[in-house]
């Protein structure tokens, strides 16, 4: 599965509950109260945890999270990104 794949499956089935019956890839998630201050953190622990992918604190911002493509986009970066340290 895709980066996108797994990131809309966990937010529709974790985060949207009662708030939308499906998550597209380019629905404001802010916006349509999917995901708010206590699903951001929910949403950069499961991305730390199954997708072993670590958020700094700094990019813990809604511009990196605003859409599920948005997101996975950055976390692909990421994952490209060499590692420092």
């Amino acid at each position: 599965m895709d980066t996108q794949t797994i990131l809309t499956d966990y937010i529709t089935k974790e985060l949207a509950i009662g708030r939308a019956k499906t998550v597209s890839p380019d629905d404001d998630l802010v916006a349509s109260g999917v995901l708010d201050s206590l699903g951001l953190m929910q949403l950069v622990l499961f991305i730390d945890e199954k997708l072993s992918i670590h958020i700094p604190d700094e990019d813990v911002v809604i511009d990196n999270f605003r859409t599920v493509r948005i997101l996975a986009d950055y976390l692909d970066r990421q994952r490209a990104a060499p590692k420092t340290g």
